[in-house]
C-alpha cells in the first residue's frame, strides 16, 4: 500500500487548509456581492415607493388648494407646496390629462382656477378619514341644530355614494356599528374630562381595524381594573363616547366610558364581530346608526 511521506502528507494538508480559506473569502465576497446587489434594488424600491407617495399627497394638496380659492397665483401656489415653476406646470398639466378644468389667464394679474362648475367626483380618502368624516355629519345632525344643517343627511348620502364600491360595502358595515344618541344629562357631564390623545387613538384603531385592547378602567366608584376588551360597537351621548366590548374578564358584554379609561394598549390578537343582540339589544330603541 502506497503511503505519502509524511513531509509530503504535511504540505497537503497546508494546501488544503489555504485552499478551504480562500474559497470560504470567495463565498462571503460573493455573498456580499449578491447582498449589496439586492439592497441596491430594495432602496431603490424603497425610493420610487417613497416618491410616488409623496407626488400623490402634494397633488392632492394642489387640488386642495385650487377648490379652496377662485384664484390663485402661480408664485403662491408654488411657496404654498414648495415646489419649482417646472413642477407646478408639470403637475397642473397631468391634472389636466386626468380631467379637472383647470384654466389659465394669461396677461397681467393672470393666474389659475379650477372651474367653478366642478363637483366631488372621487374623494382620495383613507379609511379612517371616510368614517371621521361621515361621523362628523352625523353628530352635527344630532345636535339638532336650527342654522346650516338641513341637508346634512343628503349631503352624508351624497359623500356615501362618491366612494369606490369596495369602500363603501366597507363604510357600510362601519356605520351599523357607530350609534349616536341624546346629548348626556348635566349630571353626567358634569365629572367628564376629555380623553388622551393616545387613549383616544389606540381605541380608534382597535375599532376600526378589530385589534385586541387592554385597558385600564376606574369605574364610577373609583374601582380599578385591566380588562382585555374587543371594541364591538360605539356609542355616542354628546360629548361622552362609550364603548361597547366583549370583555374577556367577565367574559360577556360590558359598557365603557372612554373617559374612565387610563391607559389603553392595542394587545396582539384580532377579533371577529358578535352577534348583534349581545350588544345592542336594550340600546336599539335609543340610539340610531350613522
Amino acid at each position: 500500500m502506497f503511503r505519502f511521506p509524511s513531509s509530503h502528507m504535511a504540505k497537503l494538508k497546508d494546501a488544503l487548509i489555504a485552499f478551504s480559506y480562500f474559497y470560504a473569502q470567495w463565498k462571503i465576497a460573493t455573498g456580499l456581492k449578491y447582498m449589496a446587489k439586492y439592497a441596491v434594488i430594495w432602496h431603490i424600491k424603497l425610493m420610487i415607493n417613497s416618491s410616488f407617495e409623496q407626488r400623490a399627497q402634494r397633488r392632492n394638496r394642489l387640488i386642495g388648494l385650487l377648490q379652496s380659492e377662485q384664484h390663485w397665483k402661480t408664485s403662491d401656489l408654488r411657496e404654498h407646496l414648495g415646489i419649482s415653476q417646472r413642477t407646478l406646470m408639470r403637475e397642473l398639466a397631468e391634472l389636466r390629462h386626468a380631467g379637472y378644468p383647470i384654466e389659465s389667464d394669461r396677461g397681467r394679474g393672470g393666474g389659475i382656477r379650477l372651474n367653478g362648475r366642478w363637483g366631488i367626483t372621487r374623494l382620495n380618502l383613507n379609511h379612517q378619514e371616510v368614517v371621521e368624516l361621515i361621523l362628523s355629519l352625523a353628530v352635527m345632525e344630532s345636535l339638532q341644530s336650527p342654522l346650516l344643517t338641513g341637508n346634512l343627511k343628503a349631503i352624508k348620502q351624497k359623500l356615501f355614494q362618491a366612494f369606490p364600491e369596495k369602500q363603501r360595502s366597507s363604510v357600510s358595515t362601519l356605520r351599523k356599528r357607530i350609534m349616536i344618541g341624546d346629548n348626556a344629562k348635566a349630571n353626567v357631564i358634569s365629572n367628564y374630562t376629555t380623553p388622551a390623545q393616545q387613549i383616544s387613538e389606540s381605541i380608534a384603531q382597535a375599532f376600526l381595524q378589530q385589534n385586541c385592547l387592554q385597558i385600564e378602567y376606574h369605574s364610577e366608584a373609583g374601582d380599578r381594573t385591566l380588562r382585555g376588551i374587543e371594541a364591538q360597537d360605539i356609542l355616542l351621548n354628546w360629548p361622552i363616547w362609550y364603548i361597547i366590548a366583549w370583555d374577556h374578564l367577565r367574559m360577556s358584554s360590558r359598557v365603557f366610558r372612554i373617559d374612565r379609561i387610563k391607559s389603553a394598549c392595542i394587545v396582539e390578537g384580532s377579533f371577529q364581530l358578535r352577534q348583534k343582540h349581545l350588544f345592542t339589544g336594550i340600546y336599539t330603541p335609543f340610539y340610531q346608526t350613522i
